[in-house]
């Protein structure tokens, strides 16, 4: 009877908790499992939102594709010649980061989730049994934490969306911002004709290396400053340091290198007009001499614009250019050992600004098919001078030398003959790839018109264009004539005496045509031995 009374008993109690905790999930449970439901993802919403928004305002993680990485390689998406390391610069931020930052905030709300259930199972074990028995009471916390996960991940899920939408909106306006940019920074190159000459290497490139103003080291040499992966408008260098993008912006506040040899450029090189002017012929032709009164003549003559010698080297190798042309005595012979003499000038006028490169290199030199390959300025140069000596002509040679035998020790007359030191530059541009019939101008130069004009016949010779072809026509140098207007687009002939320069007109005309199709203020002509201090004391 007593174990019948317990199992009824029994049987009665568990009835009894079956239908209180009926009732209690009736009006208990279910409503309080909807509420739950709605905090659970409310709250798993909330926390994963504020845990992105704390890592986006700084809360960084280890993850994070700094300029190092770019510069080892680690961006893959960041190309660059294997030759050349990638700029230390900071990347884009949807380039990479903005995927590593949401994949690092799915790992924290993980954590946190992972971390919630962890502590609500920890309890539920330490209950015990009591926790079963009170499943009516548990189910909601069970409920609140599902509907947490799930809102967390459904956050998370709308920021991937919402990250991938603003992704694809900033590639869209970035890919076109940056061929605008390019595109724009290229054609005010490409009108400006600017570009950056080394003198040191005399490598000609289009985007020089410029320089962050920052101190740290190696990194702080830019390679390619255009819009791209590493900024559109600006890019942060690896020092913290906003840069400017585009060339034409980043030489007007950088320092400019050379990429080939890393040599220092001038101040503003890839901005301002860059105008080289290769000036040739064979040995004892009068090259240097034409370049030392040439040289003068632009910087003493009258000008719109502020003339000034563009560096150091140019200074001291005009002092002695000056000396010898107001001294009136002969120009050395230029080493052939030695670099070609370049003397770069500065034009400014206004906001518009130029460089003008002015080579002299040895007849011996410049006729060296193997050291001409090195003389880079030929390959960019869009004027050249070529400087054919008088009584180096055969037919000239052959009417006079033995006459005028003093004559032609006094002009020192050039040994090689005319034709030769032409075509081995013309040869050489054309092993290069460059195309002279389509952009390159030619001064050709018969210099020593005060000697020349001594020999019978030859005294009433014009500094004329038509009326010096045909006398080099009538001399029998027609080969090289029909050869200069063959490679080249343009050609003008000038008979110049660099001593003195009352003849013709003067030693600065070749350089002032060679300059008038350059997007630079034109330079008027004075005679070269004549100071600003002596036209003032004219007028």
């Amino acid at each position: 009877m007593p174990v019948v009374l317990v199992v009824v008993a029994a049987v009665v109690a568990f009835g009894l908790y079956l239908w209180l905790c009926g009732l209690a999930f009736v009006y208990v449970t279910f409503p309080v499992s909807l509420l739950a439901t709605g905090a659970g993802v409310a709250t798993g919403v909330l926390v994963a939102l504020a845990v992105t928004f704390m890592l986006l305002l700084g809360d960084q993680d280890e993850r994070v594709r700094a300029p190092a990485d770019v510069v080892a390689g680690k961006l893959p998406i960041v190309r660059t010649p294997k030759a050349i390391r990638p700029d230390s610069a900071w990347p884009g931020y949807f380039v990479v980061q903005a995927w590593l930052d949401w994949w690092v905030a799915v790992e924290r709300v993980s954590r946190v989730t992972a971390g919630v259930w962890a502590g609500a199972a920890e309890g539920g074990m330490a209950a015990g049994w009591f926790t079963l028995a009170l499943w009516p009471v548990v189910l909601p916390i069970v409920v609140f934490l599902l509907a947490g996960t799930i809102g967390a991940a459904g956050a998370m899920l709308l920021v991937a969306v919402a990250l991938t939408v603003l992704a694809l909106a900033g590639w869209v306006l970035a890919v076109v911002a940056v061929a605008l940019l390019r595109g724009l920074d290229r054609l005010a190159r490409l009108v400006r004709r600017s570009s950056g000459t080394c003198p040191h290497c005399y490598e000609t490139s289009a985007r020089p290396v410029y320089q962050c103003p920052g101190a740290h080291g190696d990194t702080a040499m830019h390679r390619d400053v255009r819009p791209g992966l590493l900024g559109v408008f600006w890019r942060r260098c690896g020092c913290g340091r906003r840069l400017p993008t585009m060339v034409v912006r980043a030489a007007r506040v950088m320092t400019a290198y050379c990429p080939r040899c890393s040599a220092p450029l001038h101040d503003r090189a890839g901005l301002a007009t860059d105008v080289r002017v290769p000036v040739f012929g064979a040995p004892s032709s009068g090259k240097t001499h034409l370049v030392m009164a040439g040289v003068v003549g632009l910087l003493r003559g009258p000008s719109p614009a502020e003339v000034t010698l563009a560096d150091e080297h140019s200074r001291r190798t005009y002092d002695n250019f000056a000396q010898v042309i107001d001294s009136g005595g002969s120009a050395s012979k230029t080493d052939a050992a030695h670099q070609p003499i370049a003397v770069t000038l500065r034009f400014r006028s206004g906001r518009r600004e130029a460089l003008l490169h002015v080579y002299d290199a040895a007849g011996e030199a410049i006729s060296d098919a193997e050291r001409n390959t090195e003389y880079f300025y030929l390959d960019g140069a869009r004027t050249l001078v070529f400087v054919l000596d008088p009584f180096a002509i055969p037919a000239v040679r052959q009417r006079f030398r033995r006459t005028f035998e003093t004559l032609f020790r006094t002009a020192n007359a050039s040994a090689d003959l005319p034709e030769p030191s032409y075509q081995n530059v013309a040869t050489r541009l054309r092993k290069s790839g460059v195309r002279t019939e389509r952009q390159q101008r030619l001064a050709f130069v018969v210099s020593k018109l005060d000697l020349v004009r001594r020999l019978p016949g030859l005294d009433g010779l014009p500094d004329d264009s038509d009326a010096i072809r045909a006398w080099l026509l009538d001399e029998q140098m027609d080969n090289l004539v029909q050869a200069a207007e063959r490679d080249f687009r343009e050609v003008r002939y000038f008979a110049v005496s660099a001593t003195d320069a009352r003849l013709g007109r003067g030693p600065v005309a070749p350089f002032a045509w060679l300059l008038a199709d350059e997007p630079i203020p034109l330079p008027g002509q004075r005679n070269p031995g004549e100071s600003r201090a002596d036209e003032t004391t004219k007028a």
